[in-house]
Protein backbone atom coordinates (compact mmCIF):
# COMPACT_ATOMS: atom_id res chain seq x y z
CA UNK A 1 0.00 0.00 0.00
CA UNK A 2 1.45 3.37 -0.98
CA UNK A 3 2.10 6.14 1.51
CA UNK A 4 -0.49 8.34 -0.27
CA UNK A 5 -3.22 5.70 0.02
CA UNK A 6 -2.42 5.14 3.69
CA UNK A 7 -2.68 8.86 4.26
CA UNK A 8 -6.07 9.05 2.53
CA UNK A 9 -7.40 6.14 4.61
CA UNK A 10 -6.09 7.67 7.82
CA UNK A 11 -7.68 11.01 6.99
CA UNK A 12 -10.99 9.32 6.20
CA UNK A 13 -10.93 7.49 9.53
CA UNK A 14 -10.24 10.73 11.39
CA UNK A 15 -13.14 12.45 9.61
CA UNK A 16 -15.47 9.58 10.45
CA UNK A 17 -14.45 9.69 14.10
CA UNK A 18 -15.00 13.46 14.23
CA UNK A 19 -18.35 13.18 12.45
CA UNK A 20 -19.43 10.38 14.79
CA UNK A 21 -18.41 12.45 17.81
CA UNK A 22 -20.46 15.45 16.67
CA UNK A 23 -23.46 13.27 15.85
CA UNK A 24 -23.30 11.67 19.28
CA UNK A 25 -22.87 15.04 20.92
CA UNK A 26 -25.93 16.33 19.08
CA UNK A 27 -27.92 13.27 20.10
CA UNK A 28 -26.91 13.67 23.75
CA UNK A 29 -27.98 17.33 23.73
CA UNK A 30 -31.37 16.42 22.20
CA UNK A 31 -31.90 13.68 24.76
CA UNK A 32 -31.11 16.00 27.65
CA UNK A 33 -33.63 18.53 26.36
CA UNK A 34 -36.19 15.76 25.88
CA UNK A 35 -35.65 14.53 29.47
CA UNK A 36 -36.20 18.07 30.77
CA UNK A 37 -39.33 18.37 28.65
CA UNK A 38 -40.80 15.20 30.15
CA UNK A 39 -40.24 16.51 33.66
CA UNK A 40 -42.42 19.51 32.79
CA UNK A 41 -44.91 17.23 31.02
CA UNK A 42 -45.36 15.23 34.23
CA UNK A 43 -45.94 18.50 36.07
CA UNK A 44 -48.54 19.43 33.42
CA UNK A 45 -46.56 22.54 32.48
CA UNK A 46 -47.21 22.06 28.78
CA UNK A 47 -45.87 25.44 27.68
CA UNK A 48 -42.46 24.62 29.11
CA UNK A 49 -42.71 21.13 27.64
CA UNK A 50 -43.25 22.61 24.19
CA UNK A 51 -40.36 25.01 24.63
CA UNK A 52 -37.90 22.22 25.40
CA UNK A 53 -39.27 19.82 22.79
CA UNK A 54 -39.15 22.37 19.99
CA UNK A 55 -35.58 23.32 20.90
CA UNK A 56 -34.62 19.66 20.88
CA UNK A 57 -36.31 18.98 17.54
CA UNK A 58 -34.49 21.91 15.96
CA UNK A 59 -31.16 20.25 16.73
CA UNK A 60 -29.96 17.79 14.12
CA UNK A 61 -28.50 14.34 14.65
CA UNK A 62 -28.53 11.38 12.31
CA UNK A 63 -28.81 9.12 15.37
CA UNK A 64 -32.06 10.64 16.65
CA UNK A 65 -34.74 9.18 14.35
CA UNK A 66 -36.73 7.32 17.03
CA UNK A 67 -36.03 10.04 19.60
CA UNK A 68 -37.41 12.73 17.28
CA UNK A 69 -40.53 10.64 16.65
CA UNK A 70 -41.10 10.22 20.38
CA UNK A 71 -40.69 13.95 20.98
CA UNK A 72 -43.04 14.79 18.12
CA UNK A 73 -45.77 12.67 19.73
CA UNK A 74 -45.27 14.44 23.07
CA UNK A 75 -45.32 17.79 21.29
CA UNK A 76 -48.69 17.05 19.69
CA UNK A 77 -50.12 15.92 23.04
CA UNK A 78 -48.83 19.06 24.75
CA UNK A 79 -50.55 21.31 22.21
CA UNK A 80 -53.72 19.23 22.67
CA UNK A 81 -53.57 19.71 26.44
CA UNK A 82 -53.31 23.46 25.91
CA UNK A 83 -56.43 23.26 23.68
CA UNK A 84 -54.40 24.39 20.65
CA UNK A 85 -56.14 21.78 18.54
CA UNK A 86 -55.16 23.30 15.22
CA UNK A 87 -51.45 23.05 15.99
CA UNK A 88 -51.86 19.54 17.39
CA UNK A 89 -53.64 18.45 14.21
CA UNK A 90 -50.82 19.85 12.07
CA UNK A 91 -48.37 17.65 13.94
CA UNK A 92 -50.60 14.59 13.63
CA UNK A 93 -50.84 15.31 9.89
CA UNK A 94 -47.04 15.06 9.70
CA UNK A 95 -47.10 11.79 11.65
CA UNK A 96 -49.81 10.40 9.36
CA UNK A 97 -47.84 11.42 6.28
CA UNK A 98 -44.82 9.53 7.63
CA UNK A 99 -46.82 6.44 8.63
CA UNK A 100 -50.31 6.38 7.03
CA UNK A 101 -51.02 2.87 8.32
CA UNK A 102 -50.78 3.78 12.02
CA UNK A 103 -54.32 4.05 13.36
CA UNK A 104 -53.58 5.97 16.57
CA UNK A 105 -52.56 9.13 14.72
CA UNK A 106 -55.99 9.29 13.07
CA UNK A 107 -57.61 8.60 16.44
CA UNK A 108 -55.71 11.44 18.10
CA UNK A 109 -56.29 13.84 15.23
CA UNK A 110 -60.00 13.01 15.33
CA UNK A 111 -60.00 13.64 19.06
CA UNK A 112 -58.67 17.15 18.40
CA UNK A 113 -61.44 17.94 15.91
CA UNK A 114 -64.00 16.52 18.30
CA UNK A 115 -62.78 18.62 21.23
CA UNK A 116 -62.86 21.66 18.95
CA UNK A 117 -66.55 20.91 18.35
CA UNK A 118 -66.11 20.13 14.66
CA UNK A 119 -67.92 16.79 14.59
CA UNK A 120 -68.29 16.64 10.82
CA UNK A 121 -64.54 16.93 10.35
CA UNK A 122 -63.92 14.46 13.16
CA UNK A 123 -66.05 11.91 11.33
CA UNK A 124 -64.17 12.57 8.10
CA UNK A 125 -60.89 11.89 9.92
CA UNK A 126 -62.30 8.67 11.38
CA UNK A 127 -63.55 7.60 7.95
CA UNK A 128 -60.10 8.24 6.52
CA UNK A 129 -58.60 6.19 9.34
CA UNK A 130 -60.99 3.33 8.62
CA UNK A 131 -60.15 3.40 4.91
CA UNK A 132 -56.40 3.47 5.53
CA UNK A 133 -56.13 0.98 8.39
CA UNK A 134 -59.37 -1.07 8.45
CA UNK A 135 -59.42 -0.66 12.23
CA UNK A 136 -63.10 -1.05 13.07
CA UNK A 137 -62.79 1.13 16.17
CA UNK A 138 -63.07 4.09 13.81
CA UNK A 139 -66.58 2.93 12.98
CA UNK A 140 -67.39 3.01 16.69
CA UNK A 141 -66.02 6.53 16.98
CA UNK A 142 -68.28 7.64 14.14
CA UNK A 143 -71.22 5.83 15.70
CA UNK A 144 -70.57 7.53 19.06
CA UNK A 145 -70.79 10.96 17.43
CA UNK A 146 -74.08 10.07 15.78
CA UNK A 147 -75.38 8.79 19.12
CA UNK A 148 -74.45 12.09 20.77
CA UNK A 149 -76.47 13.81 18.05
CA UNK A 150 -79.33 11.34 18.54
CA UNK A 151 -79.03 10.34 14.89
CA UNK A 152 -79.91 6.72 15.51
CA UNK A 153 -80.30 5.79 11.85
CA UNK A 154 -76.70 6.64 10.96
CA UNK A 155 -75.43 5.27 14.28
CA UNK A 156 -77.08 1.94 13.47
CA UNK A 157 -75.68 1.93 9.92
CA UNK A 158 -72.09 2.23 11.15
CA UNK A 159 -72.73 -0.29 13.91
CA UNK A 160 -73.96 -2.82 11.37
CA UNK A 161 -70.82 -2.11 9.33
CA UNK A 162 -68.74 -2.82 12.41
CA UNK A 163 -70.55 -6.12 12.99
CA UNK A 164 -70.00 -7.09 9.37
CA UNK A 165 -66.29 -6.27 9.71
CA UNK A 166 -66.04 -9.00 12.35
CA UNK A 167 -62.85 -9.35 14.32
CA UNK A 168 -62.31 -8.91 18.03
CA UNK A 169 -64.60 -5.86 18.21
CA UNK A 170 -67.68 -7.63 16.84
CA UNK A 171 -69.18 -8.23 20.29
CA UNK A 172 -68.81 -4.57 21.23
CA UNK A 173 -70.68 -3.53 18.09
CA UNK A 174 -73.40 -6.11 18.74
CA UNK A 175 -74.01 -4.71 22.21
CA UNK A 176 -73.92 -1.16 20.89
CA UNK A 177 -76.74 -2.17 18.57
CA UNK A 178 -78.79 -2.99 21.66
CA UNK A 179 -78.09 0.44 23.13
CA UNK A 180 -79.06 2.23 19.92
CA UNK A 181 -82.39 0.47 19.69
CA UNK A 182 -83.06 1.11 23.37
CA UNK A 183 -82.27 4.84 23.10
CA UNK A 184 -84.54 5.11 20.07
CA UNK A 185 -87.22 3.36 22.17
CA UNK A 186 -87.50 0.45 19.76
CA UNK A 187 -87.60 -2.01 22.64
CA UNK A 188 -88.68 -5.00 20.59
CA UNK A 189 -85.68 -4.63 18.27
CA UNK A 190 -83.43 -4.02 21.29
CA UNK A 191 -84.69 -7.21 22.93
CA UNK A 192 -84.02 -9.23 19.78
CA UNK A 193 -80.54 -7.72 19.53
CA UNK A 194 -79.66 -8.48 23.15
CA UNK A 195 -80.91 -12.05 22.73
CA UNK A 196 -78.58 -12.46 19.78
CA UNK A 197 -75.72 -10.98 21.76
CA UNK A 198 -76.32 -13.18 24.80
CA UNK A 199 -76.44 -16.22 22.54
CA UNK A 200 -72.81 -15.53 21.64
CA UNK A 201 -71.70 -14.09 25.00
CA UNK A 202 -73.76 -15.90 27.66
CA UNK A 203 -71.33 -15.01 30.47
CA UNK A 204 -71.89 -11.26 30.15
CA UNK A 205 -73.88 -10.55 33.34
CA UNK A 206 -74.66 -6.95 32.39
CA UNK A 207 -76.14 -8.10 29.09
CA UNK A 208 -78.24 -10.71 30.90
CA UNK A 209 -79.61 -7.97 33.17
CA UNK A 210 -80.28 -5.81 30.13
CA UNK A 211 -82.20 -8.66 28.51
CA UNK A 212 -84.31 -9.05 31.66
CA UNK A 213 -85.03 -5.31 31.71
CA UNK A 214 -85.97 -5.19 28.03
CA UNK A 215 -88.29 -8.16 28.44
CA UNK A 216 -90.41 -5.92 30.68
CA UNK A 217 -90.67 -3.23 28.02
CA UNK A 218 -92.18 -5.27 25.20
Amino acid sequence: MSRLLRGIIAAAVVLLVIAGFWQWRGYSAKKELRDNALLYFKEQDYSKTIQYLEEALNRHSLLAGSLDHDMTCYLAESYYQLADYEKAEEIYDSLIAADPGESRYYQLKGRCAREAGDYERAMEIYKQGWEKTEDSLFLKDICDIYLEQEDYENALAFTEQGIAAGGENKGEFMYQKVIIYERSQDYEAAYEAVQEYCGLFPDDENAQKEMTFLSTRI
